[in-house]
This record gives C-alpha cells, sequence and structure tokens, in this order.
C-alpha cells in the first residue's frame, strides 16, 4: 500500500454531520405557516422605562452643555436642543416598538425566534444541535418577574438563540420542554449512527 492510499484511508469521513443529523427539507416549517407566540407584555413595557431613563439622561446632559457652554447663538441652542429631544423621543419610541416584534415558536424539530423592526431576523434551531439551556434575570428583569432564555448550540460558545421578556414560569416549562426535545432527538441519532456503522 503506498502513502497516498494510506492517507486516503486515514482521513476522517466527512460526510458525517457532526453537529447532529441535518433536517430534511420536508422537516423544516415553512416560513408562511409559523405561527409565533409573542413574548410577555411586560417586556416592552421595561425596556420603555429603560431606554426613558437611559437617553432622557443623555439628552439633558447634552442639553445642558449646549445651554451653558456652547459658545453659540440663543437661536442654534434652541434649535439643537429641540433636535436633540426629538431624537431621543424617537430612539426611545423605537426601542419600544422592537421590543414588540419579539416572537417565538416551538415546533416539532425547531425552536424559532423573530425579531426586528425594519430588517425582520428570524433564527432557527434545530434540536439536533441543541447542547443546553440556560436561564438568566438581571435586577430589572426580576421586577418585573421576567427571564431570558439562551439556548447554546454544538460547537458554539455563545448563545445562538438569546430569548427576552418570558414570563419566569413559562420561561422554565419552556427550558424543559427543549432540553428533553434535545435529548430525544440526540438520541435517536445516535441509535440511527450506531446502526449504520453496524451495518
Amino acid at each position: 500500500m503506498n502513502d497516498i492510499e494510506h492517507q486516503h484511508q486515514s482521513l476522517p469521513n466527512t460526510d458525517i454531520y457532526q453537529y447532529g443529523e441535518p433536517l430534511q427539507a420536508q422537516q423544516l416549517t415553512p416560513m408562511t405557516e409559523l405561527v409565533l407566540t409573542h413574548i410577555d407584555d411586560n417586556y416592552p413595557k421595561l425596556q420603555l422605562y429603560v431606554a426613558g431613563v437611559v437617553y432622557s439622561l443623555i439628552a439633558t446632559i447634552i442639553c445642558f452643555f449646549i445651554g451653558f457652554i456652547a459658545p453659540l447663538s440663543i437661536t442654534a441652542k434652541l434649535l439643537l436642543i429641540v433636535f436633540i429631544l426629538i431624537v431621543a423621543v424617537l430612539i426611545i419610541r423605537l426601542t419600544y416598538l422592537k421590543a414588540l416584534t419579539v416572537c417565538y415558536g416551538v415546533f416539532k424539530d425547531e425552536l424559532i425566534m423573530r425579531q426586528g423592526l425594519f430588517w425582520m431576523s428570524t433564527t432557527a434551531l434545530p434540536y439536533t444541535r441543541l447542547q443546553h439551556v440556560n436561564l438568566s434575570q438581571g435586577p430589572l428583569e426580576r421586577q418585573y418577574q421576567l427571564v431570558t432564555l439562551k439556548c447554546f448550540s454544538a460547537g458554539s460558545g455563545e448563545a445562538e438563540i438569546n430569548l427576552p421578556g418570558l414570563n419566569a414560569d413559562t420561561a422554565e416549562h419552556l427550558r424543559q420542554h427543549l432540553l428533553y426535545q434535545a435529548a430525544e432527538n440526540q438520541s435517536s441519532e445516535h441509535k440511527v449512527i450506531t446502526a449504520s456503522l453496524d451495518s
């Protein structure tokens, strides 16, 4: 046996997808048939509150600088202050509207999350790739009984799905369901691989 044949035989089988069994086309949920659930109503309120405080504070500091320090005419100062206030209100409003777009769907073979105001983003995570699920809750989220669900996929160090604004009870039920689905799918996949190797 020459060196070329030996190297060829020692190469790993690249036909096997190492991060779970790929879904077939018929298993994927068509975009037109997605029935998604909106997150808790308190999440947009929380985002409105946080954005209101942060951007109001920033706008106040900038307006103070313009009004008392910047060497501008009174007319220019007034126009700048009005412009900054309008921008701040617009950003706060857009933050609230974007929070309203966050929704998710739990389907047979995958978890889907969608969000976005002007640019809509839809993320699908097959259960065969799901490694673990975390729940996180910040101080402000705790006041509203909200939880962020984070789903990590195989081969990824960061959360592939970061789903905020879930009710605490809903998030825990969803976490258990996702972990169960992941275990079931990966167990089925392991049996298929074992059977193929045995044959």
